[in-house]
């Protein structure tokens, strides 16, 4: 019996996995976002707002429209 719950948890947090890893960026910083907003309301989950969930929130919103390498900021001159 124990057997089955391990391999049914293995199989769930594999299936997680695999779904957040091919979850569209903008609906996995959604999700960041309701679990940041869930656990502000909660002072015991303050540490863990600012080490873990803060930095991983930052990464996933990328850097904006200037950081992407198809930005090209420099001036060209007319062909």
């Amino acid at each position: 019996m124990l057997q089955y719950i391990l391999v049914a948890l293995i199989v769930a947090a594999a299936i997680g996995f695999s779904a957040w890893k091919l979850m569209p960026a903008r609906w996995r910083l959604r999700s960041l976002l309701a679990l940041d907003g869930w656990a502000a309301s909660r002072p015991a989950f303050r540490g863990w707002r600012e080490r873990s969930l803060k930095p991983r929130i930052a990464r996933a919103a990328g850097s904006g429209c200037g950081g992407c390498a198809s930005n090209d900021s420099r001036a060209r001159s007319p062909r």
